[in-house]
């Protein structure tokens, strides 16, 4: 038989075509008939396998495409194989343009059957394995691609699909997935874009399912490969720290401010080295550096520096993060975050292009004041469960509520589906902060409510593109100072009165508290006094906060309580460096003279449900300062314990303040670091008085504000109203204005 050219003619392309769109039994019949008038066209045979292979009959398929090679010698066969592998990767590339990636996968299974030495072809089918979740360590094994990856005679590899394959070799946690992904970066002879790429990859999957020492080995060889770029030793850094490795993140974020060419680059390093040490507990190292922070932030106000990229611009709005750990001085940390917003600010306008705010699709409007909440936290997460009270409530007559939820993840207990149920829109969305920005103008969204602040990167850089005419920060931190958000959410108590006088944003204080909620959800207590060699007459003190707020002066201030109470225990549950904050806590004991015996240090509760039930065991709470807790004084106040408190000037030195006497309590508020001792003894000793705070705290639930989330909502609402007729006067002056003016 002779063998006709095996790149079919055009009319062949669009009759195969035709029949995969429409009727392939048709095409089956069709192509029988064609083999059965001339049986050496070979490409009836691949089109006819093809048919058979998508209308389930496989083995059918096999001896179609078998058939020719029974007909020709065997010199011929090599041709015939290289025309049959052509029509089924051509094939498989366009059943991935039409996302029919099980088909895909089918036909280059295939293509490995005919030649398994392609390893081109292995790649591709690693990448739509990864896409339909059926990767797998033992497909790896079977497909040889170690084997293959390694000789030297192999094909040339696009980058584009080596990037492919590095991701979906990112989700099989496996030693064999090491050594590709080395392989894999070695191909293009380790090639800096590539490997930077690949560094992403790694800290998106770290943030977006969790931390692993896989990702971590993963990305030592993104290090190891290129050595000195600043990028990926900072990412490394992050994975190292996700993984409670401190000594070598602290390592990493040394070299980080080692190699620092400029000084914004220096304030990435040293912020790096910051966030490492106070993660870990190390207060100390975290304070000594703070103090040189200070001078590059100042340095860097100086120089004001312009067209700055992403990594550098968004050092600098996080940049004054730990300051409020270290001081209560809020008058002086605000001023510098203030200046720096400016040029963070004023970075990212100046390089948005016009089209980036262009309308793309446009939602009806009935009339409603449309607002929207933004943020990565609509999960199990501090700001998630503590702003649905809010969400549920929400008067939808009067208001089209939207999410725009960042950094989604789907394995998360407390899932995005129960924001989606409560609000008229809810977008889930992994987009560059430009075309966030562009959906929410399209949205017309009216009021625009941040809800991480300096917590989340993306959301601020969303914030700074002003893409709704309002915009607003709540709950998540303090504000952030960005000159695109106009307005703070604040109550008369966790701000004081002269606040105004150093915060960029007007602050708006709500009649009552800032936050309320209708409470808590509380699971089984797995903490017991026996298991803890804890005596039944015994006080126990309780401190349950992270690592950053463990500030010595406060510890210091926790051991002379404990050292006035007899037979009082304290217990230390957080996440920081189990070591190091042990260290730290039993050092400063023995200073004031307190027994280790005294202390104990609680491993993290399984979820949040468990924590709260096991707060019962505590008799006083004792809060940190200059740092207090938010979430946790809440918890506390909610499960009726008495807490103990120090009150400042900055907004996270008041926020236990403010909830205390919006729950109805006074007692335990202290003004200075002494009387924060004598309330912690007085609580300790005095057993009436607890018994009355408790009744007061339980009284309260059903009168007071901070339990009072249909109130609070109203509150909110109207703030809302205000600020929105607010802004239409400020568009009508302008507009009278511009009349008079011509």
């Amino acid at each position: 038989m002779q063998v006709l050219p095996s790149t079919p003619t055009l009319s062949s392309i669009d009759c195969w075509r035709k029949f995969s769109q429409q009727d392939l039994q048709n095409a089956i019949n069709f192509y029988e008939t064609e083999i059965a008038a001339d049986e050496s066209i070979t490409e009836n045979y691949w089109y006819l396998g093809l048919a058979y292979l998508f209308v389930g009959k496989e083995s059918d398929a096999q001896v179609a495409w078998f058939t020719p090679f029974t007909l020709v010698d065997e010199s011929e066969v090599d041709k015939l194989t290289t025309a049959l592998i052509e029509v089924l990767e051509r094939e498989a590339n366009d059943r991935v343009e039409m996302s029919e990636l099980d088909r895909a996968w089918l036909l280059r299974q295939h293509i490995w059957t005919l030649a398994p030495e392609r390893l081109e072809n292995i790649f591709q089918l690693i990448c739509l394995a990864g896409e339909i979740g059926t990767l797998t360590v033992e497909t790896l094994i079977e497909w040889q691609v170690e084997e293959l990856s390694e000789s030297d005679s192999r094909e040339p590899i696009d980058e584009d699909l080596l990037e492919q394959v590095l991701s979906a070799l990112i989700t099989i946690e496996h030693e064999l997935s090491l050594k590709l992904i080395r392989i894999c970066l070695g191909i293009p002879k380790s090639n800096q874009n590539l490997v930077e790429k690949t560094m992403v990859a790694l800290f998106q999957t770290c943030n977006k399912i969790g931390s692993s020492l896989f990702l971590v080995h993963a990305g030592e060889i993104c290090h190891e490969l290129q050595p000195n770029v600043l990028g990926i030793i900072q990412a490394l850094n992050f994975l190292y720290s996700s993984v409670g490795l401190y000594p070598q993140a602290i390592a990493a974020a040394e070299k980080l401010y080692r190699l620092a060419p400029g000084s914004v680059e220096q304030l990435v390093g040293s912020y790096q080295l910051q966030r490492t040490h106070f993660t870990a507990g190390n207060y100390k190292e975290a304070k000594d550096q703070v103090e040189n922070h200070r001078q590059l932030l100042a340095k860097i106000i100086l120089e004001s520096p312009q067209d700055l990229v992403r990594i550098q611009y968004q050092s600098l709005i996080v940049s004054s993060f730990f300051l409020p750990y270290i001081e209560d001085n809020p008058r002086r940390y605000k001023t510098l975050q203030n200046k720096l917003a400016a040029i963070y600010q004023k970075n990212i306008q100046s390089q948005i292009v016009d089209s980036v705010l262009e309308k793309t699709v446009l939602v009806k409007k009935n009339g409603t004041i449309r607002i929207a909440y933004i943020g990565m936290s609509f999960k199990s997460h501090s700001v998630g469960w503590l702003m649905r009270w809010l969400i549920d409530r929400h008067n939808h007559q009067s208001f089209e509520v939207f999410l725009y939820c960042l950094n989604t993840t789907t394995n998360d207990p407390f899932n995005h589906q129960w924001f989606r149920d409560k609000v008229n829109v809810a977008s889930y969305l992994n987009s560059p902060p430009g075309k966030i920005a562009a959906q929410i103008k399209a949205d017309e969204i009216d009021i625009l409510i941040d809800v991480d602040s300096l917590t989340y990167d993306i959301t601020c850089l969303v914030m700074a593109h002003k893409p709704a005419p309002v915009q607003v920060s709540w709950l998540g931190w303090d504000a952030s100072g960005i000159p695109a958000v106009d307005y703070f959410i604040a109550d008369n108590y966790v701000l004081p009165d002269d606040a105004q006088d150093y915060y960029q944003e007007k602050i708006w204080r709500l009649p009552q508290t800032y936050l309320a909620v209708d409470g808590f959800e509380v699971g089984i207590p797995t903490l017991r006094r026996e298991d803890l060699d804890i005596p039944d007459d015994a006080i126990i003190y309780l401190s349950a906060q992270s690592g950053y707020k463990r500030h010595p002066d406060c510890i210091r201030a926790q051991m002379e309580i404990i050292k006035a109470v007899p037979n009082s225990y304290f217990l230390i549950k957080g996440k920081s460096d189990a070591t190091t904050i042990q260290n730290l806590f039993v050092q400063l004991a023995a200073e004031v003279g307190v027994e280790f015996d005294r202390l104990r240090f609680l491993e993290r509760d399984r979820d949040e449900y468990t924590h709260r039930a096991n707060l019962a065991i505590a008799d006083v709470v004792l809060d940190t300062f200059p740092y207090n807790g938010a979430t946790t004084t809440l918890e506390t106040l909610w499960m009726g314990i008495p807490i103990v408190t120090q009150v400042g000037q900055q907004f996270a030195a008041r926020n236990s303040y403010t909830f205390m006497i919006n729950a109805g309590i006074t007692e335990g508020i202290a003004w200075s670091q002494q009387e924060y001792i004598d309330w912690g003894i007085k609580l300790g000793l005095d057993r009436e008085l607890r018994w009355q705070v408790k009744g007061k705290l339980h009284t309260g639930r059903t009168s007071a504000p901070v339990w009072n989330a249909k109130q609070f909502t109203l509150d909110m609402e109207q703030a809302y109203r205000e600020m929105w007729a607010h802004y239409q006067e400020q568009q009508a002056s302008n507009k009278t204005d511009t009349y008079d003016l011509n």
